[in-house]
């Protein structure tokens, strides 16, 4: 390949755009806790509003911190935004 086409090519790749945001690969479920962290709600209030225990809600916050790269659950809200 010559170096006017890689150029061309690191370009293309510098100026694309991602097509989903941070959190296209949390689950459904994944996206509905963290819909209710960003709204304030707190484990318990999750748990007892998605009729699941409050272990259940700590554990997909850790896999939703996992999936977004982010150490804890305020960092998850702050990348992952507010609808």
């Amino acid at each position: 390949m010559s170096s006017h086409i890689a150029r061309k090519l690191v370009d293309q790749f510098r100026h694309a755009k991602p097509e989903h945001g941070p959190a296209a690969n949390l689950s459904p479920r994944e996206s509905e806790v963290l819909d209710l962290l960003a709204c304030g709600y707190q484990y318990k209030e999750i748990a007892d509003r998605l009729g699941i225990g409050v272990e259940s809600v700590k554990t997909f916050v850790k896999l939703i911190c996992k999936k977004l790269h982010v150490r804890n659950r305020m960092e998850a809200v702050a990348r992952y935004g507010h609808k």
